[in-house]
């Protein structure tokens, strides 16, 4: 419905891409759930070909080039990415004959290796989804410390853009001193924390030089504006424009909304790309802040649902896939609505079901019912 507001003519295609998905749906249930576990480590190959491969025949499409394009048809390999990566972990981390730390540290390796393939494409926001799989090995024994360790170490990347490193480093160092000087340490400790200075103000350094080498110029652009203001002239009528008519969208719609189809700044079709990743701003206009909240309740409903199927699952290779499919659809919902408010950079990160495209469609559909099968499996049924 809010597809047919934006486009009739996208509206209609996702209309044919949502009928052809009933046959992979039907193709996911031909297949047993010992097979899935089976051919895990062969798809996984043949997805890391393919990422591999869009190198030399991949097509650019707006600055990345990560699409195969056959005449009509085109996809994106990170969408099969995601679908490998999730078989390809569930199966290590339910192998019982190996120690439970390997098991993860080769768990990150594998999430790490598709990952830097689609970043060098360059598709940070499609890498970025792989950052999901990390809540998936917390929940398989990874260490707190470890995720902390992750979380500050992309925030240090943030923030170093904006604000002089020797600031920072110079926080970082009193940080350190102050815990040094509240209890009295070893000398092993000192050199413990004198090297972790050494690392992070290494990292801090060479941060912006990561960013500026590898990242493309409108990469650059749509991080930077969220340190700068969107309504600013030098940048609304470039690097803030989709964020301004975004935010604006959002905001008419006011409590009630405007009405279905009836929503002025969609039909002037003055938001680019609304149609994908800004479509929630749609939802904004003309369904208002009830029609926003309802639709939040309602992912937020459908993720926690996979989550505690996926808790009761007996065989530990359906509940590992299970909550890797719902971190993936929680890390789009979380950071698509973060990016249509102006609290993420825009990055080409899709609002799952909702969105146009028949690639990550598909992905979705298939993530999705490969756990339906699974649980159904392991449940006392015929099927």
């Amino acid at each position: 419905m809010n597809l047919y507001s934006v486009s009739y003519e996208k509206a209609e295609k996702q209309l044919v891409w949502i009928l052809f998905s009933f046959i992979c749906i039907f193709l996911v249930f031909l297949l047993k759930p010992i097979h899935y576990k089976y051919f895990s480590s062969f798809f996984f190959l043949f997805t890391l070909l393919f990422l591999i491969g869009v190198f030399f025949f991949g097509k650019n499409v707006n600055g990345s080039k990560s699409w195969y394009v056959f005449g009509p048809i085109s996809f994106q390999p990170s969408e099969l990415a995601k679908i490998s990566t999730s078989l390809m972990i569930s199966k290590i981390l339910s192998q019982k004959n190996v120690k439970k730390n390997k098991n993860i540290f080769i768990s990150i390796f594998l999430i790490i290796l598709p990952s830097l393939l689609i970043f060098l494409q360059p598709d940070p926001g499609s890498s970025l989804v792989f950052f999901s799989f990390i809540f998936t090995l917390y929940r398989q024994g990874l260490s707190i410390f470890f995720l902390l360790c992750v979380l500050f170490l992309i925030f240090l990347f943030v923030i170093s853009f904006n604000i002089s490193y020797w600031i920072i480093i110079f926080c970082i160092f009193s940080v350190f001193l102050f815990f040094f000087l509240v209890k009295k340490r070893s000398i092993n400790d000192l050199l413990f924390y004198l090297f972790l200075l050494i690392f992070l103000s290494t990292f801090v350094i060479i941060s912006p030089l990561f960013f500026n080498k590898f990242l493309k110029q409108h990469h650059k652009d749509r991080i930077n504006i969220l340190f700068q203001n969107e309504f600013d002239r030098k940048y609304r009528d470039n690097v803030g424009y989709n964020l301004l008519y975004s935010k604006t969208a959002i905001g008419s719609g006011k409590f009630f909304g405007k009405g279905y189809q009836k929503g002025t700044i969609t039909k002037g079709k003055f938001v680019p790309e609304q149609h994908t990743d800004y479509i929630f701003c749609t939802v904004g206009e003309e369904w208002g802040f009830v029609g926003s909240v309802t639709l939040i309740i309602f992912y937020l409903l459908f993720i926690s649902r996979i989550y505690f199927l996926s808790e009761k699952q007996k065989d530990v290779f359906g509940r590992i896939f299970g909550y890797s499919v719902g971190n993936i659809l929680f890390i789009h919902f979380f950071i698509n609505l973060s990016m249509v408010m102006g609290l993420f950079p825009t990055i080409g990160i899709v609002l799952p079901f909702f969105s146009y495209g028949g690639s990550s469609f598909f992905s979705f559909t298939v993530l999705l019912f490969i756990f339906i099968r699974l649980d159904a499996s392991d449940q006392d049924s015929l099927i």
